[in-house]
């Protein structure tokens, strides 16, 4: 049983931050049949990657608590991961074989997560519970605490930067200059603003309009100063607030209100951009994300091809495997927005990857028997996120974005032969590998 293709409009066109890439609502023609779907999502919210003391450090404000140590899953986060692999397990339900045997529709899924972290094995776990409907709760990944080369060729040692050809683009990209009238602009003045007007006077104070240094350490360059605190500082308070905690620059008590919850929406909004012009600089530099997430696009079209793929553990990928998720960062789903010349917004969520994202890799079958790629993101308002509400198809309430790649000729559809993008994905290569 194939998922027909009276889905494939379903997604309608909602905002957009680039023209390289943006959502459309071209359906499939009639009589095309999705055969395979492949996933790509972030973890669920997780607390700050460092300790409230080193934030308060850098931002001169004492940050609201956590109930878990750093960099680690909530129970809240959870319970929002678990809505997303349930609404997603819905939404491709019928490319799942049709039957009345208890599981037997689980051999058809397959999770893997990224085994660097606990984060992302826990979502790993939760997503694969949702997609099999409690037939299987755990995902497959390598031994804990190993580099995955999947999720992050770089580290797992099968790239290497050279700092001749990394450097020189990664300058350029920030010495451009950020129009006025653009969002990005202003989301240093806003931080200033609640964090601290004078910090740019003071000797310690935080200023988040620094200029940025570029250095190169261990192997891979390093950005500080004000739009790197901005970017960080800006997606502390949305996990923050995303997480139900009282806000660290609003809250007057230990319980958050709605005025705190207003006026901190309004702050996000205009203080994420400055996250995302931080990740289009930085991680999703070709000379950066090529390297570090080729090795996950290959695999990727391979799968797509509907050639046997093998794993990082050498364990081959089940060929009854027809939706096949992997479980990784925010920074996974940056690398392959270059790689595969993608790009979106939302306009309930400054966060375009915000916890629980999720990227969908579909490929149809034609009526001539032709095969093509279309693309697909998922998400959770910030209220979704906030209150842990459920999803549905309705727009707004989780109907997933209809993406187009800029590596694709037709700007009219949604659809790129295989062709295509393997050959964008290999001339990325062949210039930043």
């Amino acid at each position: 049983m194939f998922f027909s293709s009276c889905f494939a409009g379903l997604a309608a066109p909602l905002g957009v931050r680039a023209e390289t890439a943006r959502p459309v609502s071209a359906p499939a023609p009639s009589g095309a049949v999705l055969e395979k779907v492949l996933l790509i999502s972030r973890h669920g919210i997780r607390s700050p990657t460092k300790p409230l003391a080193a934030l308060e450090k850098k931002t001169g404000r004492a940050w609201s608590g956590w109930p878990v140590p750093p960099g680690e899953l909530t129970d809240h986060g959870r319970a929002n991961l678990a809505l997303m692999g349930q609404f997603l397990q819905s939404w491709y339900a019928p490319l799942l074989p049709q039957t009345s045997a208890p599981c037997a529709s689980a051999k058809a899924v397959f999770v893997w997560a990224d085994s660097a972290d606990t984060r992302t094995r826990q979502s790993g776990d939760i997503l694969s519970h949702a997609l099999t409907q409690g037939c299987t709760s755990t995902a497959h990944s390598l031994p804990a605490g190993q580099h995955d080369p999947l999720f992050n060729a770089l580290a797992a040692g099968q790239a290497h930067l050279d700092p001749q050809r990394v450097m020189p683009p990664l300058t350029r990209a920030f010495q451009q200059d950020i129009p006025p009238d653009r969002p990005e602009a202003h989301a240093a003045s806003a931080l200033q603003a609640v964090f601290g007007p004078n910090g740019c006077q003071k000797r310690k104070g935080p200023c988040f309009s620094a200029p940025t240094v570029l250095s190169w350490k261990k192997g891979l360059p390093h950005a500080t100063g004000g739009l790197n605190l901005s970017a960080s500082t800006a997606e502390n308070l949305l996990l923050e607030y995303e997480q139900g905690l009282p806000s660290t620059v609003f809250a007057s008590s230990q319980t958050a209100t709605d005025n705190d919850a207003a006026r901190t929406r309004q702050l996000l909004a205009a203080v994420l951009p400055a996250h995302a012009l931080q990740s289009d600089r930085l991680r999703r530099l070709p000379a950066l994300a090529v390297p570090r997430g080729h090795v996950l696009a290959e695999t990727l079209l391979t799968a797509l091809a509907e050639q046997p793929v093998s794993l990082p553990d050498s364990s081959a990928l089940p060929a009854s495997a027809r939706l096949i998720l992997f479980a990784g960062h925010d920074t996974t789903l940056d690398m392959l927005a270059t790689l595969f010349g993608l790009d979106w917004s939302f306009p309930d969520q400054p966060d375009r990857t915000a916890p629980d994202t999720t990227l969908a890799f579909e490929l149809w079958r034609l009526p001539d028997g032709q095969k093509d790629v279309r693309f697909r993101v998922f998400h959770q308002s910030l209220e979704q996120l906030r209150q842990a509400q459920p999803m549905s198809s309705q727009a707004g309430q989780g109907s997933p974005l209809l993406l187009h790649s800029r590596f694709c000729p037709n700007t009219a559809q949604a659809a790129c032969t295989l062709d295509d993008l393997t050959l964008s994905v290999n001339k990325l290569k062949e210039q930043d590998l």
